[in-house]
């Protein structure tokens, strides 16, 4: 496991999302804390990057940044990566009755830009990426495409709120680059996607297609045009996150992504 890779994936995620999925990132001597303000999702409001040895000073931590959470009205989350090794590799012992196990977040990524070309989708449709800073209007799409309610849909009941943080949103002065897209076939939008890179990594977040357009490769097309943005910047990796067990994983997989990682999330319970 590369753990140096892992590291700089964990700090594109969060610093290059810093002003949208994350308001704060406060860090402690022994912790860090990354927050949003509106939303309330155990993914944008976690503990992490935890520095213990044993169970006793772990339990110490969490006991000191439980406050912290508390006073933003969020649920003790952590989020365990895998350069937190002594944790990582010992979660039987850190994370007994008293936490729930909510999340397996794998990490992919995507480096064989040579074989983009290769790459068959399926899908018999014209599938085009619209560029737009019309955030109203992505923001409605993306709450159309996610709201499915379905049981194997891990995003299927997005909380609303994501419509007024996206529709609201203003991008900050920082080194990331960001850029939305509605996704058309025939002039009709149906699906979202967006990517933040920098000058190495291109991150690729909020992809969805429409409920009713799904089974047809537009998800895979939607990517391999993504991985084409990536391989025209001249960047070395695209990269992306997805829950483990769910179908959109295993599709990435058969697109040859490669698995980084899994990072686990834990609620401590009440």
């Amino acid at each position: 496991m590369d753990l140096e890779l892992i590291k700089k994936l964990n700090h594109f995620n969060i610093y290059a999302n810093l002003g949208f999925q994350f308001d704060g990132i406060d860090k402690f001597e022994k912790y860090t804390i990354a927050y949003h303000n509106k939303i309330k999702d155990y993914w944008d409001n976690f503990i992490t990057d935890i520095k213990a040895d044993k169970k006793e000073e772990f339990d110490k931590i969490i006991l000191e940044a439980t406050p912290k959470m508390k006073a933003k009205d969020r649920e003790v989350t952590i989020a365990v990566l895998p350069f937190m090794q002594e944790i990582y590799n010992n979660k039987d012992t850190y994370f007994d009755d008293d936490y729930e196990l909510v999340s397996n977040e794998v990490w992919q990524i995507y480096d064989d830009f040579e074989n983009i070309n290769n790459i068959n989708t399926n899908c018999l449709l014209n599938v085009k990426l619209e560029k737009t800073t019309n955030m109203k209007l992505y923001s409605e799409e993306m709450i159309k495409a996610y709201q499915t309610g379905d049981a194997d849909d891990p995003y299927g009941d997005l909380d609303s709120i994501y419509k007024e943080v996206y529709e609201n949103h203003k991008k900050i002065k920082n080194e990331y680059t960001e850029e939305f897209f509605l996704v058309k076939v025939n002039d009709k939008i149906v699906g979202v996607t967006s990517s933040l890179y920098d000058n190495e990594i291109y991150g690729i977040y909020g992809l969805t297609v429409k409920k009713e357009f799904r089974c047809k490769g537009i998800g895979k097309e939607i990517i391999k045009q993504q991985l084409q943005m990536c391989k025209d910047k001249k960047l070395k990796i695209a990269f992306l996150q997805t829950e483990d067990g769910y179908y959109p994983a295993d599709i990435y997989r058969k697109l040859e992504f490669k698995d980084v990682c899994t990072v686990y999330y834990y609620i401590k319970k009440k």
